[in-house]
């Protein structure tokens, strides 16, 4: 029976170092382009985020100024006890 320990690779038999694939396998695309897309995307996101929740608030301003109105009328309206 053979020793498990003898059969695997030690560390120091590993590649430690990036090697670029050579011949028909080459990369299809720039890490850089690759960065700005996500860079960019992750902006628009936020921005449109950003864009949702600001609409959300102005309506929720508009509401809340209604309300303050309503409460404002009923207030000064006589009691008809």
């Amino acid at each position: 029976m053979s020793d498990p320990m003898t059969a695997a690779a030690t560390p120091d038999d590993r590649a430690t170092t990036f090697q670029a694939v050579q011949g028909p396998q080459a990369e299809h695309y720039s890490g850089e382009v690759l960065l700005v897309t996500a860079y960019a995307l992750v902006w628009a996101l936020i921005m449109i985020w950003v864009a949702i929740i600001w609409r959300k608030q102005s309506a929720m301003t508009a509401r809340v100024a209604e309300l303050e109105k309503i409460l404002d009328r009923a207030a000064a309206a006589p009691d008809a006890k």
